[in-house]
């Protein structure tokens, strides 16, 4: 099953919602969101099943699940604006509540993104994270540097400034031992939607990260 795509629609709504970001103007424009929202949820929807097709751990998942609201929490925010000015969905375990390496698609004016891994673990987990990383380094570059990943994705983690203690300064993977999480993303434009079945390119996107998910994965086993 073929749609055509409407990312476009979405990204001009959301330039608007950028620039009118109050509940009053939001409340008027509900029913275009919602004529937005449901497509997307479709597509989601369709993008779950696809990787379902090799990713046995997505199979069920449904795309309500797996969608971000648009609504903010802003009661530790600085940033009291109500809305998100992006739409975005999580392709793993338990949707946008997983905890282990997934997948996510972030649509937003001039942040467009397809993306993998592991986000802000928990202390223990990222622990681990590390010693796996230690332990098994020459398992984990042949992973992230074949040209599946490598000439498609770049690390966009935050890191500490020193190793941490438990490792040498002049550690090999020093790089990767300072990461406070595991994400690696593909930055695309709107063009890359331009196409028969996005939500395809996504799936196969999604697919060249399997290898680094099952090797980051290891640690919840």
């Amino acid at each position: 099953m073929k749609t055509q795509s409407n990312i476009r629609e979405i990204l001009a709504f959301l330039s608007l919602l950028e620039q009118n970001n109050d509940r009053t103007w939001f409340k008027a424009r509900k029913d275009e969101f919602d004529a937005l929202r449901k497509p997307w949820e479709a597509d989601l929807q369709r993008l779950i099943d696809t990787v379902g097709q090799w990713d046995d751990s997505v199979r069920g998942l449904q795309a309500r699940d797996a969608v971000f609201r648009i609504y903010r929490d802003t009661r530790f925010s600085h940033n009291k604006a109500p809305y998100k000015t992006y739409f975005s969905g999580v392709v793993g375990p338990r949707g946008r509540h997983a905890v282990t390496a997934c997948s996510y698609l972030h649509i937003e004016n001039n942040n467009i993104m397809v993306a993998g891994g592991i986000w802000c673990p928990e202390r223990p987990v990222l622990n681990q994270l590390r010693s796996l990383i230690d332990a098994e380094a020459s398992e984990f570059l042949k992973i992230i540097n074949n040209p599946e990943i490598a000439h498609h994705f770049k690390w966009e983690s935050d890191s500490l400034k020193k190793v941490p203690r438990d490792y040498p300064a002049d550690h090999p993977m020093a790089h990767f031992l300072k990461m406070k999480d595991y994400v690696i993303v593909k930055r695309v434009t709107p063009e890359y939607f331009d196409c028969d079945d996005w939500v395809e390119r996504v799936a196969q996107d999604f697919k060249r990260l399997q290898p680094l998910y099952d090797f980051l994965n290891y640690v919840f086993e």
